[in-house]
Parts: structure tokens; sequence; C-alpha cells
């Protein structure tokens, strides 16, 4: 049975909104990555576990990953990486406390310019670190293939996931940040499965996030793979709701802005989602588009889920 969950947060940084989006649509898990507008690994465990969990627990909500900015520091910034051991270290009780198998995590920013050989051996160090901070546990460190990070195409991200060589390191796949670093999401989705236990649910078109499913993605083909193959995991709506909900009007009436390549990108949501050119949008009705695609999608393919 495959589980859907949610960057929340992308509706509204209240967790009691969050609480309800999710409950609304019959989720039983989000991806926290803002609670009460503060950063999830802002939060020590104690502090958490006195002011977020009670609420979780009593909506029957659990995580499904912490969506952790974790590794989002440049390669060379030794204090940073430090700060950021030290901040996976609470977020590691927290997932416990949360029954949270998941913390998804980043192999570092890096220049384009730089030498990728030398950087490998810098990136794997660190990243062994943060893995120093899971011993005795049973969480798993997920990577990302963010958009410029060492391992934003499959190749690197393939590479580190072989030479950790570590049962508790896998990788997280996210279609439209290949699509942005001009990766084919098809070959990079072949290329990594093997590897691959998280899915983010997040399409993409000229570089732009668009509803799941409109996009270059290859979403519906994806999920078939994953029906086929039996795959029980966690789907993970992130939509980034904001572009589209909060800036379609500027892009509308500002002079010039229409005819940009995001401008053009929105006119191409209006048409795909029956939405008038003058008709607001809420974040949340993205975020509910994204679900309801996604369920779609599923069904098409004889996906179960809940």
């Amino acid at each position: 049975m495959i589980q859907i969950s949610g960057f929340t947060d992308e509706v509204n940084g209240s967790l009691d909104t969050q609480i309800a989006v999710a409950k609304s649509l019959g989720m039983h898990y989000i991806c926290p990555r803002v609670i009460d507008g503060k950063n999830i690994s802002a939060y020590t465990c104690d502090a958490f576990l006195q002011t977020v969990k009670p609420r979780l627990d009593a909506a029957g909500i659990g995580f499904s990953s912490i969506g952790s900015p974790i590794g989002k520091v440049g390669i060379g910034d030794e204090e940073g990486y430090q700060a950021q051991r030290k901040k996976l270290k609470e977020l590691v009780k927290i997932a416990t406390a949360m029954n949270c198998k998941y913390i998804r995590i980043f192999s570092f920013f890096v220049s384009p310019k730089i030498d990728y050989e030398k950087a490998h051996a810098i990136v794997l160090r660190k990243l062994k670190g943060f893995l120093e901070e899971v011993e005795g546990t049973d969480i798993v460190l997920l990577h990302e293939n963010e958009k410029k990070i060492y391992g934003d195409t499959p190749e690197r991200a393939l590479r580190l996931y072989r030479e950790i060589d570590h049962p508790q390191f896998k990788l997280c796949y996210d279609a439209s940040n290949y699509i942005q670093c001009k990766v084919d999401p098809v070959k990079a989705f072949e290329m990594t499965k093997e590897a691959t236990v998280y899915y983010h649910m997040k399409d993409c078109d000229r570089g732009v996030e668009v509803p799941l499913g409109t996009g270059k993605g290859h979403i519906k083909e994806l999920l078939a793979d994953l029906v086929k193959r039996g795959y029980d995991g966690f789907l993970t709506l992130e939509p980034h709701t904001a572009k589209y909900a909060v800036l379609k009007h500027v892009f509308l009436f500002v002079p010039g802005l229409a005819f940009t390549t995001m401008g053009k990108v929105f006119r191409t949501i209006d048409r795909s989602m029956g939405v008038g050119t003058l008709q607001k949008v809420s974040r949340e009705q993205v975020f509910v588009w994204q679900h309801d695609n996604l369920t779609k999608m599923l069904d098409e393919v004889g996906g179960q889920y809940e």
C-alpha cells in the first residue's frame, strides 16, 4: 500500500492548518519542514515533544520523513557543517519519537566551476559524518537530488550511494529537480531506482513547477513502474504552491512579465486546470490539485494507496 504525504507547510506555516489540510485529504502523514513558522531543524527534541507532538498525536498524523535542510551548506563551510551535525542529533531524537524512519539530507552547495573529483572526497567524508549521528538507530538518511548541490545528477548521487555503501544511506528521487538541472528525469529514474526508497511528487515545465502530471516529469509512467514493482513506500507532495498561487497576478499585470517563461507557464497552468486568467487561486488549492492529480494517476495505473 502506497502512503501519500506532503510538505503541508506549502499551504501555511501553522501546524494546525497543516493538520487540517492533511485530514481533509485523508492523509495520515506529513513531511515537516516549517512548523509554526520555524524550521524543523530549529527545534530541540524537548521543545518538539512539548509543543508539537501532542497535537500531531491527537490528530493521528505521523511523519513520512523529516524534510530537513541538513547538507544545505557550502562544501567549504566547516563551521556550518558542525552546526548541522548538532541539529541532526536533535532531528534523530525527533524522528525516533515520531517513529519516523527517514530524514532528508543534501550533499552540500558547490560552485559549478568546482573540481568535482576533488569535491567528491570532501562530500564523502562529510556525509559519513552525518551517518555517525544515526548510528545505533533505525533512521535512514535520504539524499535528495537538489539543484546546485554536489549530488544534483544521477551519476553523482549514485556514486555517493555506492561508495558510502551503508544501509542507512539511500536516495530520494525528485523529477522536477532533475529537469531543472537539465537531466532527463526518465533516465535518472532508471539509473537510480535500485538505490531510491522515497519519492517527491513534483512536476516541472520549462524550469517552473506545475501541477503533477502536466509537466515533463513523466510522472504517470514513473508511478506505473513503481506499482508494477510493488512499491509500498511514500509519495510526498511538493508542489511549490507559492510560485503560481502568489505570483500569478504579478506576472499577469506587470508589463513584460506575462511574456517571460514563468508568465507563459502560468498561463499554461490556467488552461490545464481550467482556471480563468483573472481567477485567484490559493496555495491550498494548488496543493489539493497536486493530491487529486496524484490519486487520479494512481487509480489509472492500478495503484493502491492511502
